[in-house]
């Protein structure tokens, strides 16, 4: 019908093929993009869709974080000057304290964030369950969800879940079924790491992964600990040693990869494997600079990521997007090592398609309208140059810049507001929460 259709008139679009300026954005009543291209005469839009027009707004497709673990933006700015393993094991004595509504509040708190800085789609390892996946799709958002897991017996939640890993595998295997046909929702097994998991775990899930056609988000040589664990314990380098188990047989979507060997990458390679690069994460935890170049030469399916905000502290992906770009740059000393296009296309095209929503991540005709609108009316967007909207999207816009967002032609985020979440309830409660957990942890045991 076209009082459904939506039409958004902005200075300049992202497109595949390259800036459009002015730009005219049509969404049809399924939610799906049926023109993107210069703006066109009234008579021929469609009679009655509703025309926005954005002044001092550009459009985009909406960004897609490919690794994070929602619920503990409860634990932002928890141990933030230890390394990797030390901050790991403060992060993991709070988590025993948190309860099924706090990984609510947790959750919701995310989606917040991710919604109001330009977020459409994430990729998500933590507790899951049904009501937690209706609370993302209440919302308005895309998600790949992995419940998980550490090992058959572990209890990975205690105080969410009395589930162990193969109760976790069971209703992992359920989820994917109840969500097959779900437009907003992918599911995968989510074994935390080959140092956390037992090898006997991994190759039961990847045979149920192989199986049934279920992914695998996992964590692959974050830090160089963890490499030396493996290598002791093992024999072998994490992805030699994952590999030797068969998980490289199923869709594997792998986080950090920090300490990956030249071989390691060429198997990435080989297998099809889509990594998450998290570099303000790495950086942070001191884990180092993961080899982003050597990845893209090899092929590598890519996407961006923020991890959780307790080794990040926001989910803002512009962020991620200038380190992403820069970072590698200073390493080698050469700044047309990657460009801010690349990574603004992992961002957002391939990061669509690594984590399982290969119909978003474009604004072209037959996408998926996930769109965000930025403000350039800033400073920091002056003087605006149509022509150089991938160097103002690369290194000077920031999430703080959104002004809208578009989920599936669904307006979820406008001028500032939420449309689908109570955003001042939802920083109350996580407040609260936080105040709790803080005093628990202050209570000697």
């Amino acid at each position: 019908m076209t009082e459904n259709v939506t039409v958004l008139r902005a200075e300049a679009m992202l497109t595949p093929t390259g800036t459009v300026a002015p730009a005219e954005l049509e969404i049809d009543a399924t939610g799906r993009i049926s023109y993107a291209g210069t703006p066109r005469a009234a008579a021929d839009r469609p009679a009655g869709a509703r025309v926005r027009e954005l002044v001092g707004q550009v459009l985009m497709p909406g960004l897609v974080n490919g690794h994070t673990h929602s619920a503990m933006t409860l634990l932002r700015a928890v141990s933030d000057d230890e390394g990797f393993m030390p901050w790991l094991a403060a992060v993991q004595a709070l988590e025993q304290h948190l309860t099924h509504d706090d990984v609510v509040a947790g959750l919701q708190l995310a989606l917040v964030e991710m919604i109001e800085t330009g977020t459409t789609s994430f990729a998500d390892m933590y507790h899951w369950d049904a009501e937690l996946i209706e609370v993302v799709r209440a919302a308005g958002m895309r998600a790949m969800i992995a419940p998980a897991s550490f090992s058959a017996e572990i209890v990975g939640f205690p105080g969410v879940s009395p589930a162990n890993g193969a109760a976790v595998t069971a209703l992992t295997e359920q989820l994917a079924e109840q969500y097959a046909a779900d437009p907003q929702i992918r599911i995968a097994f989510g074994p935390h790491a080959p140092y956390t998991s037992p090898p006997e775990f991994l190759s039961d899930i990847t045979e149920r992964a192989v199986a049934r056609g279920i992914p695998i988000h996992t964590h692959i040589s974050e830090s160089a600990a963890e490499v030396a664990q493996i290598q002791e314990r093992y024999g072998a380098t994490p992805a030699a040693h994952l590999d030797r188990i068969g998980l490289f047989a199923a869709d594997v979507l792998a986080a950090h990869c920090v300490h990956l060997t030249p071989s390691e990458i060429e198997l990435f390679a080989r297998a099809g494997a889509a990594i998450s690069h998290n570099p303000v994460s790495n950086l942070k935890l001191g884990n180092g600079i993961a080899p982003l170049p050597a990845w893209q030469a090899a092929g590598i399916r890519l996407t961006l990521g923020t991890d959780s905000v307790a080794s990040n502290n926001t989910l803002d992906l512009f962020e991620e997007i200038k380190t992403a770009t820069i970072l590698h740059r200073g390493a080698h000393q050469d700044a047309a090592i990657v460009r801010a296009s690349d990574v603004l296309d992992i961002a957002t095209r391939r990061g669509a398609e690594a984590i399982g929503f290969s119909e978003t991540g474009a604004l072209e005709a037959g996408m998926q309208a996930d769109v965000i609108a930025l403000d350039i009316t800033g400073s920091a967007a002056t003087p605006f140059d149509p022509a150089a909207l991938v160097s103002h999207l690369g290194f000077a816009a920031t999430g703080a810049d959104v002004r809208h967002v578009f989920i599936g032609g669904r307006h979820v985020y406008a001028d500032g507001a939420h449309l689908t979440l109570d955003a001042p309830a939802v920083r109350a409660r996580a407040a609260a929460v936080r105040m709790r957990l803080a005093a628990l942890a202050a209570t000697p045991a």
